[in-house]
């Protein structure tokens, strides 16, 4: 059997990263022990997932692939409003339990699974919107500052643990909240009014949201302030979204049609998940290479994952099977 070596005339190289790596090479990942290969989708696609350990809605996420992801809260009652506060962690297999958020509820997410934060949104009983804010390290959650007198249910968020931004929700309103690690202060208003079921993903220096229902208004975070942009084709409330930047961003849901991806200059329709679902929520630090819709509602409450893959380069890791 001919070595790597013979056929690409190179041995595999043990590398810290994917920089300066070619399609079809294959390399040892220094950092986390396994080898890899730089491959290319030709076409973004769902697959299925992990089942959720909670059949629910409104899941908050602060996941950064399909294969490293966090899910927290959420409403599990179909009929009803009840609330859990329940959180896990995927591996890109398996679902698996973490310590609980100290409030039940359907909260705005953003972060990383290392290092998340679970803002405002409502709880139940009894039923209402609330600023409790909650950090996670990876092991524990504990109380954060609350969220200024935010009063907002069912709003978009992005960012990290110390640069993040909430915006949109219910009541209806222009508001948003920044956090530096350590408190929610007001943020830049947004040109138009964004209500429940909003979306977000990017990062404090470039992000972006989609309004919630009924409007299709797309707004660009510029690091300092909300720019008007091109309305969506179709409008998703509560739907699911995921992006790295303003140039970048992709809402998923309730869309037969095909999801939509925006490039920074127009929408186009991306892949459809095998099951269209409503009721997401945000999907903080996830890319338009990679993410997770995570449970929803179809019309009934689910507890299915997607796995999504945009088209493009890629890196794989390589397992025996």
């Amino acid at each position: 059997m001919a070595e790597y070596r013979e056929i690409q005339g190179a041995a595999v190289q043990s590398l810290a990263s994917s920089t300066g790596t070619i399609t079809g090479q294959i390399w040892y990942d220094n950092a986390n022990g396994v080898f890899k290969l730089e491959s290319f989708v030709p076409t973004s696609v769902f697959a299925s997932g992990g089942t959720y350990p909670v059949t629910g809605r409104q899941v908050a996420q602060a996941t950064t692939s399909a294969t490293s992801g966090f899910a927290f809260g959420g409403v599990n009652a179909q009929p009803g409003a009840g609330r859990t506060n329940a959180s896990n962690t995927y591996d890109g297999t398996t679902w698996t339990g973490a310590p609980t958020v100290p409030q039940a509820a359907n909260h705005a997410g953003f972060g990383t699974p290392t290092a998340a934060v679970a803002a405002g949104s409502n709880s139940y009983p009894p039923i209402g919107t609330f600023d409790n804010a909650y950090s996670w390290d990876g092991s524990t959650w504990t109380t954060a500052n609350p969220m200024n007198s935010y009063g907002r249910t069912n709003s978009g968020a992005f960012g990290t643990q110390t640069a993040g931004i909430v915006v949109g929700g219910e009541p209806a309103q222009t508001t948003s909240r920044e956090y530096d690690g350590t408190s929610f202060t007001a943020g830049p208003a947004t040109n138009v009014t964004m209500s429940g079921g909003s979306s977000g993903a990017g990062s404090y220096a470039s992000g972006a949201a989609l309004a919630g229902n009924p409007s299709t208004q797309f707004e660009e975070w510029t690091g300092t302030a909300w720019t008007a942009s091109t309305a969506s084709p179709t409008q998703n409330a509560y739907g699911f979204s995921a992006g790295q930047d303003s140039d970048n961003f992709l809402s998923m849901g309730n869309l037969p049609g095909g999801s939509m991806l925006w490039n920074g200059t127009s929408w186009s329709t991306d892949a459809v998940l095998s099951t269209v679902r409503a009721s997401g929520a945000p999907v903080g630090g996830s890319t338009v290479s990679s993410a997770l819709v995570v449970a929803g509602n179809d019309p009934t409450n689910t507890n299915l994952t997607e796995e999504y893959t945009g088209s493009g380069p890629v890196t794989q890791t390589i397992t025996t099977s």
